[in-house]
């Protein structure tokens, strides 16, 4: 897979030793490209994690999930170059209650998201997770069941290239620094690999629950899984203006499982597990401003070495942008190029052109 990934990487170089970004290397007809231009943005985002474990045999999915409040910020990007500064609104978010407990979390997610490539790196750590299932078994007096001592981590890449680059831009969807004005879609292919984990003080079943699954005793669960991928992604456009855009792909994942008892047993094992990714948007786009509302999904699931348990790790983005574009000027502009130098001569240059 390593090396696939690699000889991908390897062709996708060498094309991008021909020419540099030139507007002649898209149909203008179809989308056209403002990365010249300065744009400015005010988001408002979302992002929640979600462990889940279920079985067949269970009347309900249970369902552990971050207390995280929603953010408010700015973002900026001119060509490749993009950063964003965003506060979180806390009991703004109507979705955020502190009686669901505190969650402490590390989460450092780079989306590239260019002309030809579509990679979402992830670096996560969460730590107290509330859960939201169809069960009753929040204690006396509490409104929910939490778990401070439940643990998260995900690290990993997952890497997309997009072959009809000429009509189909993503980041007119996503970035806004683009305008898709006519209707267009394209294949995907890539691949993933993704290290992740979940651990908790007692069992992931809460007591109550022993008899409805089949796994009732698992604290830790560690992963290893990777695989090649195929998608596909479309952005019906009306009106040359209005547009959604709809991005998934589906991979064929091999993963390394290791669950661990509350006695310290271990099981390991290796399984076929394929997952899926979603990317969607809405939202309005012009020559000098744009709207979008958009939602990014990455799902990973595990069988557990019972045949009848199943685990699901997951991340939810959901963002509103409205961006403006202006005129960069001369600093700014003088100062992507000289990055973007940098990163041609150490042949990444597919990653940004």
């Amino acid at each position: 897979m390593l090396k696939a990934i690699l000889f991908s990487f390897l062709i996708a170089t060498a094309l991008n030793l021909h020419a540099q970004y030139r507007s002649e290397r898209y149909d203008t007809s179809y989308y056209v490209s403002y990365r010249n231009k300065l744009t400015l943005g005010a988001i408002a985002a979302k992002k929640n994690t979600v462990f889940k474990t279920d079985a067949s045999s269970a009347e309900n999915s249970l369902k552990y999930l971050s207390n995280s409040p929603g953010r408010l910020g700015i973002s900026g990007s001119h060509d490749f170059v993009g950063l964003a500064a965003t506060f979180g609104v806390g009991r703004l978010d109507p979705s955020y209650k502190p009686e669901r407990g505190k969650t402490k979390q590390t989460n450092l997610q780079l989306s590239i998201t260019g002309r030809k490539v579509l990679a979402d790196i992830y670096f996560q750590n969460y730590k107290g997770l509330y859960v939201n299932s169809g069960y009753n078994i929040a204690p006396v007096g509490m409104p929910n069941y939490t778990r401070p001592d439940i643990e998260t981590r995900l690290y990993g890449t997952t890497v997309n290239l997009i072959q009809n680059s000429r009509k189909f831009s993503a980041q007119a969807a996503f970035l806004l620094d683009a305008w898709q004005r006519k209707s267009a879609g394209s294949l995907l292919y890539g691949g993933e690999f993704f290290y992740g984990s979940a651990k908790g003080d007692s069992a992931f079943i809460p007591s109550q629950l022993k008899n409805e699954f089949p796994h009732p005793n698992v604290s830790k669960l560690d992963f290893i899984t990777f695989g090649p991928g195929i998608g596909y992604g479309y952005t019906l456009v009306v009106k040359k203006h209005f547009f959604a855009t709809a991005i998934a792909s589906f991979n064929a994942d091999v993963s390394y499982i290791k669950e661990q008892n509350n006695n310290n047993t271990q099981h390991s094992f290796w399984k076929l597990n394929p997952n899926l990714k979603a990317k969607g948007a809405i939202g309005y786009n012009s020559e000098n401003w744009g709207i979008a509302f958009s939602y990014v999904s990455n799902r990973l699931f595990f069988k557990g070495m019972d045949g009848d348990s199943r685990y699901l790790n997951y991340n939810d983005n959901y963002k509103l942008m409205y961006a403006r574009r202006i005129n960069a000027g001369k600093t700014i502009p003088k100062i992507t190029r000289f990055a973007g130098k940098m990163i041609n001569k150490i042949g990444l240059g597919f990653l940004i052109n």
